[in-house]
């Protein structure tokens, strides 16, 4: 997300994949600029002035995005900027079919800009409550006659819950999110049947991302409207403003009706990874089966016309999507868990960028990462979509900001802007662990899907957030109130009824960071589990160093000697086969959504029921161990630490929803 700090950037991205190769594309009439580093001889005036001059705003996009290309081995790049009314910067950098040689072109290149497609879905909500056919604050199961959703509290569920990112569903991806073949590929009222997550908080309470809850509206638009929503976006979004060169079809074939038209689909950009020094394809991603959340290809030059609408109040070329009171009410902010952060538009995320209030919305899929931004002070949108994971992701970050910081004088929208002596506040208190809202509770992919931020006391009187290996200083404003790498970041603590932290409130709005106890954070949990397999480990090796030396010993202890081996060789090889079966995902991301459960993972959770059962069978041996009393009294100790190891590792694994076949919710 736009200026989000490094170690935010980390917890929240879609992926985490490289690429490389720079080649100029299209850009608009009278956009002739070259590709320096520096802005050409007499446009210094441009820069901090406010104003856009084109020339300038070319040379500084080339020369940002040439440069960070390289660096950061990324393929293709898009990009569009509009102001004032006007498109005045459009184009492609690099190649959308590395092989074919195929240069990115802004008005051609269709790019996947992931969650920026859900921005269409909450217009096209917007366009049905103007019309009086949806309600906002009605139950959605009132829309949903035919769609048996299973909520766990008596709250309703509403449009603006989801709208919101507040369902209260808890996230899953794993296996069912993308898919890379086109036969398995849901329609999206199945799709919503068989994947529902679990509602883990009452909805409209606490922010936390969700795919589903966006489909689910798009469902709902389908339903209202009585067209499929890939029509109703052609028919009421995309063709109406002239977007002829974006769809929400997918080439699934004769799998489905509808899928898109074959020159489109010539137009789509390969997406890529960077492994073993050079660009690796990946296959197409399909998104079909949660489309309004998702599935959009587009142009740069056609999400210019997008962001123009929306800057314009609904209204483009003559052509109205949406009444300007309906706009305006889209666009306000409708849900803050806090007055001093960033809080939710009807679908659109606010942020901070250099004192200006944006709306906007990021996008991730296997090998695309996008942002888009609308910043209404300053009557300007900038859209970029790269075609490779990992470096593309560092590329974008920055580039909002940076443009925003170059050309117009510093914001009055900054929220905080005194800072108290750190020596006033003790920040020993806020030193822990926390977890994103955004996680897997049921199912398990809790055991993979859950990144620790960690908060410590750093030098300075300040915090440092770390992240997956990115670190961010917090710095103190006020009791509970901290900033970022700048004011725009603000972070905000909570506390319960009696004074204790509760949980982190970010600059990103669409989850919270929730303290946690060492029994809720997977990392002291996973060394839990390594500490066990330690002792495990000992076990048939012990066996084999005293097969020569048999003890005096009843019946019953032979059985709990026998049972203890077999149960630490049968957790070993559960360990053995989730290694193996996940040890692809490592190496390529995309294994995470189209290879997940393979046949071995699969394996190994019947190998881990297996575990359970000789675990709880060990256990009860132990009462024969301690009132027969053949065995030495520290043959005995031994022997309990030696059943603690897979009562510990049996308890690990259920709580991380490994023990059974919890594949998906």
């Amino acid at each position: 997300m736009l200026g989000m700090p490094a170690a935010l950037r980390a917890l929240t991205a879609a992926v985490v994949l490289v690429s490389v190769g720079v080649a100029r594309a299209e850009e608009p009439p009278g956009d002739t600029a070259q590709a320096p580093d520096r802005p050409p001889a007499g446009a210094e005036a441009a820069v901090g002035s406010g104003h856009l001059d084109r020339d300038d705003l070319a040379a500084f996009i080339d020369g940002f995005v040439t440069a960070r290309m390289e660096g950061r081995h990324v393929a293709g790049v898009t990009v569009s900027v509009v102001q004032g009314g006007a498109l005045i910067f459009a184009r492609g950098y690099g190649f959308d079919d590395v092989a074919a040689g195929r240069p990115v072109q802004a008005d051609r290149s269709m790019f996947r800009p992931g969650s920026i497609s859900k921005t269409f879905t909450w217009t096209a909500v917007m366009q049905l409550v103007e019309q009086g056919k949806l309600d906002l604050d009605a139950d959605v199961r009132s829309y949903l006659s035919d769609l048996d959703l299973k909520l766990a509290f008596d709250d309703p569920l509403t449009l603006a819950d989801l709208m919101a990112q507040a369902p209260g569903f808890e996230d899953s991806a794993m296996g069912h999110l993308f898919e890379n073949d086109p036969d398995r590929v849901q329609s999206l009222r199945d799709y919503l049947r068989t994947h529902q997550p679990a509602q883990v908080r009452p909805p409209g309470v606490e922010p936390a991302y969700s795919n589903y809850g966006t489909a689910l509206a798009g469902y709902i638009v389908a339903r209202v409207s009585g067209l499929a929503w890939e029509d109703y976006a052609e028919q009421r979004l995309l063709r109406p403003l002239g977007m002829n060169h974006s769809t929400f079809r997918e080439p699934w074939g004769p799998q489905r009706d509808g899928p898109m038209a074959a020159d489109l689909a010539g137009n789509v950009s390969k997406g890529y990874s960077y492994r073993d020094g050079e660009f690796k394809p990946g296959t197409f991603e399909f998104i079909g089966a949660v489309g309004p959340a998702g599935a959009l290809s587009t142009t740069a030059s056609d999400m210019a016309r997008w962001m123009l609408v929306h800057l314009q109040g609904g209204t483009l070329d003559g052509v109205q999507i949406l009444a300007p009171e309906t706009a305006a009410l889209m666009h306000r902010q409708h849900f803050s868990l806090n007055p001093l952060v960033n809080g939710m538009a009807h679908g659109f995320i606010e942020s901070r960028v250099h004192g200006y209030r944006a709306i906007g919305h990021g996008g991730g899929t296997v090998y695309f990462l996008s942002d888009m931004q609308l910043i209404p002070e300053l009557d300007l949108g900038v859209f970029i979509s790269t075609n490779t994971s990992a470096g593309g992701g560092e590329l974008i970050s920055e580039f909002v900001r940076a443009l925003v910081e170059r050309y117009f004088p510093e914001g009055p929208d900054l929220r905080v802007t005194e800072r108290t002596p750190a020596p006033q506040i003790d920040l020993a208190p806020y030193a822990g662990a926390y977890l994103s809202t955004r996680r897997s509770y049921t199912t398990v992919e809790r055991a993979f899907n859950t990144p620790v931020a960690t908060i410590s006391v750093a030098d300075g009187g300040q915090l440092l957030l770390s992240a997956l290996g990115n670190q961010t200083r917090l710095t103190p404003v006020a009791a509970d109130t901290f900033i970022g790498d700048s004011a725009d970041e603000v972070f905000v603590f909570r506390r319960d009824a009696a004074g204790n932290l509760r949980d982190l409130l970010l600059p990103i709005p669409v989850m919270v960071m929730e303290r946690v106890g060492p029994l809720e954070n997977p990392q002291v949990l996973q060394a839990l589990l390594i500490g066990a397999a330690v002792v495990l480990l000992f076990v048939p090796v012990g066996a084999w160093l005293r097969r020569r030396h048999p003890l005096v010993q009843s019946v019953s202890e032979r059985w709990a000697a026998a049972t203890a081996v077999i149960t630490a060789l049968v957790w070993f090889a559960f360990y053995t086969l989730v290694a193996v079966s996940t040890a692809p995902m490592a190496e390529d991301f995309s294994a995470v959504f189209f290879a997940f459960p393979s046949p071995l993972f699969v394996a190994g959770l019947w190998v881990g029921l297996a575990g359970a059962v000789l675990t709880v069978l060990s256990t009860l041996l132990l009462y024969a161990v301690w009132t027969e009393r053949s065995w030495p009294f520290w043959r005995r100790v031994r022997h309990t630490g030696v059943v603690a190891a897979a009562l510990v590792t049996l308890l690990v694994l259920r709580d991380l929803n490994a023990i059974g076949f919890n594949y998906f919710s």
